[in-house]
């Protein structure tokens, strides 16, 4: 759950200029800051996700349903002049029918509702060679090949257009393998370790006693966290509701193995202070380290998931949204673009109407955009780039 609290700063002060901290000391300064860091950001993309969710539903959804109206408006009147204008050549029409597929295909794909979605669909089918469903079939097996090719995951039968689903497909797919991995990698070492009969190594036995150490760090604070706030051993009925809260703070953080939020409840009612914490022994604060860059870590992920799932849900990627202020800027640049285009489209459907010598300059630009845009798209399937950067 995305933190929201302002936490207490944990910092181990120098006892004076000639007394440097130790290595253990500056390490754990070092985690605590960036902990901070990572929770400040987190926060700030918690924030900014949510307010160009806001916005992106208020303001650019109306904004392109309005453009996605003119561009089916043009799409029936240039239907229309595929059959009844006269005076164009076979290769002009034949370039019409492919623009006209071409952007009822598009139109079918993001229709909101049923009515409109086979509309665009008849009108797409009477000028493709391939009807829409085959198409899409077909698009989406090569979509889900391409995707099987790339994670190494079974997609059969998931909906690649549902980036939920996906999402949770993928993940389910990652966990089951890393736990196939590491069963294997559990089922190989017993079996080297009944052939050699072989007791740990030394790096062995010291790494499972830094991580008991440590989980028996968290375990003490833990403990005596709890035998102050005990809300049962309370009887001053507002001291009691104070204490209940506090100590479900405390069940949160000893579940989650977050060693600073104990270390912060403990500052917060005065159990200890900072000067306890520069008097612990270097080989202390030494298993206190080892969770806090776990704790780290599992922050890390957090708003690197974060990011990828807004990345997912709105199209973009870290070139283009990569820090949490840029993410309203761009919605606004996204949107100031769109209006545009839709100007755009609406004077030129004009004068498509108007000027009846307009259509066939048209049709040899709209051509060498689709032609550029076919190109470019291969190049980016090819090499892996972002074709809307």
């Amino acid at each position: 759950m995305t933190p929201t609290r302002k936490h207490l700063p944990i910092h181990i002060p120098a006892a004076h200029p000639q007394a440097p901290l130790g290595a253990q000391q500056k390490k754990f300064n070092s985690l605590t800051k960036r902990i901070a860091t990572q929770r400040e950001l987190l926060v700030q993309w918690d924030e900014a996700v949510n307010a160009y969710r806001v916005r992106h539903g208020n303001e650019f959804l109306p904004q392109l349903r309005e453009h996605l109206a003119v561009e089916r408006e043009q799409l029936q009147w240039l239907d229309q002049q595929a059959y009844g204008r006269k005076g164009l050549t076979k290769a002009e029409r034949t370039a019409l029918r492919e623009i006209i597929a071409d952007l009822a295909w598009e139109l079918a794909e993001s229709a909101d509702d049923e009515a409109t979605h086979q509309a665009m669909t008849e009108i797409h089918d009477r000028y493709a060679d391939v009807n829409f469903a085959t198409g899409q079939a077909d698009a989406k097996e090569q979509a889900r090949s391409a995707a099987q090719a790339m994670f190494g995951i079974d997609l059969e039968g998931v909906d690649i257009n549902d980036e939920e689903a996906m999402m949770r497909h993928l993940q389910a797919q990652f966990a089951a393998q890393e736990e196939q991995q590491a069963q294997a990698e559990a089922e190989r070492a017993a079996r080297q370790g009944a052939r050699r009969a072989k007791k740990p190594s030394a790096r062995e036995r010291k790494a499972q006693e830094e991580a008991a150490q440590a989980t028996q760090s968290v375990r003490e604070i833990y403990r005596k966290l709890a035998s102050s706030l005990h809300p049962d051993r309370e009887s001053d009925p507002v001291e009691r509701e104070r204490k209940t809260a506090l100590m479900q703070r405390v069940n949160q953080a000893y579940a989650a193995n977050k060693l600073l939020d104990l270390l912060q409840l403990q500052l917060e009612i005065e159990q200890i202070d900072t000067q306890h914490i520069a008097g612990l022994s270097e080989e202390r604060l030494k298993h206190y380290n080892r969770v806090l860059a776990e704790q780290l870590r599992e922050l890390e992920q957090e708003r690197e998931m974060l990011q990828h799932h807004f990345y997912m849900e709105f199209g973009h990627n870290e070139l283009r949204a990569g820090k949490p202020q840029q993410l309203l800027p761009l919605l606004r640049s996204t949107l100031q673009q769109l209006r545009y285009d839709t100007i755009q489209l609406q004077t030129q459907l004009r004068r498509l109407r108007d000027d009846p010598a307009a259509l066939k300059p048209w049709i040899r630009a709209e051509r060498e955009r689709l032609r550029e845009e076919a190109a470019l798209d291969a190049a980016c399937f090819t090499f892996g780039f972002d074709p809307g950067y």
